[in-house]
């Protein structure tokens, strides 16, 4: 998508998608009688309806139309969907409130329209793809590069520089193009997810891990064991005696039967295709035999163990996936003051497509990342999700945060409630069946 019709189209939109460019709504506190009244019922919106986008980086879905009301999701720039063929009445709105598909309201204004050619709209069509490990094209600045935006004071097309991102930043990639920065220089530059620009010349592919986990059912069982150490390989046990066999791979994944032996004072465990592996090589994860009272039917939950690096997702007392997951560095130290992920039994309050809320420097603990990937919000402010930027799942990495690979990420985003609507970017839960995440030790 590069050339000069393309790039117009984005300058033209590009205001639309600064932060501060949200509906009037946001500016003010709840004192609306409205705002205290039950949701209204509206007619179901058929999916083939006319659509409204987003033309802001954030643009609110609002449980009524009314000031104050909750936030139950958001749309990100360049996202569409269904609406409702007539505005709704309400206040707080600088235009029209519209119902959309399949709940909530949306101001019409600063951060969205019914006008789906759009400039912003054009600018901003390459939308993340919710069906493979990431949801977008990512990059790393291989130097501190500068940051663009289009010139308030130019209608040509050119573009200032209003900030840096840090050697080794990563960012989601939306499109490309060229354009005269302030000194009359030719640049390439590639589009951000929220409207602002890098030089194309300063950015390298991402690199994220081809790890994942097992998704369990008859043929794939608990115990199951991955490899978190280089080095390492398979036993054959003969005589009472260990003997190496052929050497394992980084993050390779393990099945086991189950049955072990001890020789000299190790352990060693029988895989599925008669070798063994010595415990101190693996991380195993076994069958839960005591479950948490809530762990009941089919409801959605998380059992992470932070000295094993695991996480199980589960319905009722089945297990449907194991994966290794990276914790705060500081493992068991106190999250309030050391990096380490907090511990205790908490709810998914919101899920994020990639977190627009997340402050890119603090995301990890030594480099700056930007558009972070299928993220689960918990109850305590913590966040599970998804690394592109390290390998290290299974080994305490993180500031506080429960990180998985991609693929996993992926898969624990479609499976965990709420369920994300069609052409959301953002959706908060409505406390009726939340999944829960159990941290312990």
């Amino acid at each position: 998508m590069e050339g000069r019709h393309w790039f117009s189209a984005c300058c033209a939109g590009w205001l639309a998608l600064c932060p501060a460019c949200t509906s009037s709504n946001d500016r003010h506190p709840d004192l609306s009688k409205a705002s205290a009244a039950a949701p209204p019922k509206v007619d179901p919106i058929p999916k083939d309806n006319p659509k409204l986008g987003s033309i802001a980086d954030v643009t609110p879905i609002y449980e009524k139309p009314a000031p104050g009301a909750t936030r139950i999701g958001y749309l990100h720039a360049g996202g569409q969907v269904a609406r409702a063929k007539e505005p709704y009445p309400g206040e707080g709105c600088d235009a029209e409130w519209y119902p959309i598909r399949p709940k909530g309201f949306v101001c019409i204004g600063a951060a969205a329209s019914l006008d789906t050619k759009h400039p912003t709209l054009a600018a901003m069509a390459l939308q993340p793809t919710l069906n493979q490990a990431l949801p977008y094209t990512y990059a790393r600045t291989t130097q501190e590069t500068p940051v663009y935006e289009q010139s308030k004071q130019t209608k040509d097309h050119v573009v200032k520089q209003v900030g840096k991102l840090r050697r080794g930043a990563g960012l989601a990639v939306v499109g490309s193009w060229r354009a005269k920065d302030e000194n009359g220089e030719e640049q390439r530059l590639g589009l951000m997810p929220n409207g602002l620009f890098v030089r194309a010349s300063d950015l390298k592919a991402a690199t994220p891990s081809n790890f994942q986990g097992v998704v369990l059912d008859k043929e794939n069982e608990l115990p199951v064991g991955f490899v978190v150490k280089r080095g390492v390989n398979y036993f054959k046990l003969d005589a009472g005696r260990a003997q190496k066999d052929r050497p394992l791979e980084y993050h390779q994944r393990v099945d086991l039967t189950g049955r072990f032996r001890t020789i000299d004072d190790l352990r060693y465990w029988a895989t599925k295709d008669d070798r063994w592996v010595r415990h101190r090589d693996v991380t195993v994860i076994r069958r839960l035999h005591d479950f948490p009272d809530f762990a009941k039917g089919q409801k959605k939950w998380i059992d992470v163990s932070i000295v094993t690096g695991t996480l199980v997702a589960y319905e009722g007392t089945k297990p449907v996936l194991a994966t290794l997951v990276s914790v705060g560095r500081d493992r068991l130290g106190e999250p309030k003051t050391t990096a380490s992920s907090e511990r205790g039994t908490f709810e998914v309050v919101e899920k994020h497509v990639t977190d627009r809320g997340l402050d890119p420097k603090v995301s990890s603990p030594y480099e700056e990342i930007h558009d972070v990937p299928w993220s689960l919000v918990l109850s305590s402010g913590a966040r599970l999700h998804a690394a592109f930027w390290h390998d290290r799942f299974g080994i305490e990495h993180s500031s506080g945060a429960l990180e998985v690979s991609p693929a996993d990420g992926a898969w624990l985003f479609g499976w965990a409630t709420p369920a994300l609507p069609e052409g959301w970017h953002g959706v908060k839960s409505s406390g009726d069946d939340e999944t829960t995440i159990r941290v312990r030790k």
